[in-house]
C-alpha cells in the first residue's frame, strides 16, 4: 500500500512507531494504571508547590469521585501519602513515596532515550518548523471546533424557536 502524504495519515504512523517503542522500553509495574502514571509524574513535576487533589481534578478533567477513589488506591499500593496541611486542617497535599519517585525516574529515563531516537540528526532549524506546523495545526483544529460549537448552538436555538 502507498503511504499517503497527508497530516493525520503520516502523525498517526509516527505515533503507532513510538507506542510500540514505549510498550518495549517503558517500564511495567502491574500495580501502576497508565493514569496513576500520569499522576506520579503531574506530583513529580510540580515540586515547587503543594498538589492536591483538586489539582488533580482540573488537570486531568476528572470528577471528585474518580480522583479520590484512584487516589484511595495509591495510597494502598504506597504510591502517593497525603499529608495534612497545617494552614488547612481539611486539605491534603499529595507527596511521593519513594517506591513512585523510583519509578517515576525511570519513566524519565526511558522518555529521554525515546525523544532521543525520534529526534536523532534532526536540526534546529527542523525541530523549529516541526513545532511551528504544530501549533498551527492545534490552531486550525481550535478554530474548527469554535465554528462546530457556533453552527451547533444555531442548530440547537432554531430548533427551539420551531
Amino acid at each position: 500500500m502507498e503511504k499517503k502524504n497527508e497530516v493525520t495519515w503520516a502523525l498517526r504512523s509516527l505515533l503507532n512507531q513510538i507506542r510500540r517503542l514505549s510498550e518495549q522500553r517503558m517500564p511495567r509495574d502491574r500495580h501502576i494504571t497508565p493514569s496513576q502514571g500520569r499522576v506520579i509524574g503531574y506530583i513529580k513535576h510540580h515540586p515547587d508547590a503543594p498538589v492536591y487533589q483538586r489539582d488533580l481534578e482540573q488537570a486531568f478533567q476528572i470528577r471528585r469521585s474518580t480522583a479520590s477513589a484512584m487516589l484511595k488506591t495509591m495510597v494502598n499500593n504506597d504510591l502517593i501519602r497525603r499529608e495534612p496541611v497545617a494552614s488547612d486542617a481539611r486539605l491534603k497535599r499529595l507527596t511521593l513515596s519513594a517506591r513512585a519517585e523510583e519509578f517515576s525516574d525511570r519513566v524519565e529515563r526511558e522518555h529521554a532515550y525515546i525523544e532521543s531516537v525520534i529526534t536523532q540528526g534532526v536540526n534546529d532549524d527542523a525541530m523549529h518548523a516541526f513545532f511551528a506546523a504544530i501549533a498551527l495545526f492545534e490552531e486550525n483544529l481550535k478554530r474548527n471546533a469554535n465554528r462546530e460549537t457556533a453552527a451547533q448552538t444555531q442548530i440547537n436555538e432554531e430548533a427551539r424557536d420551531d
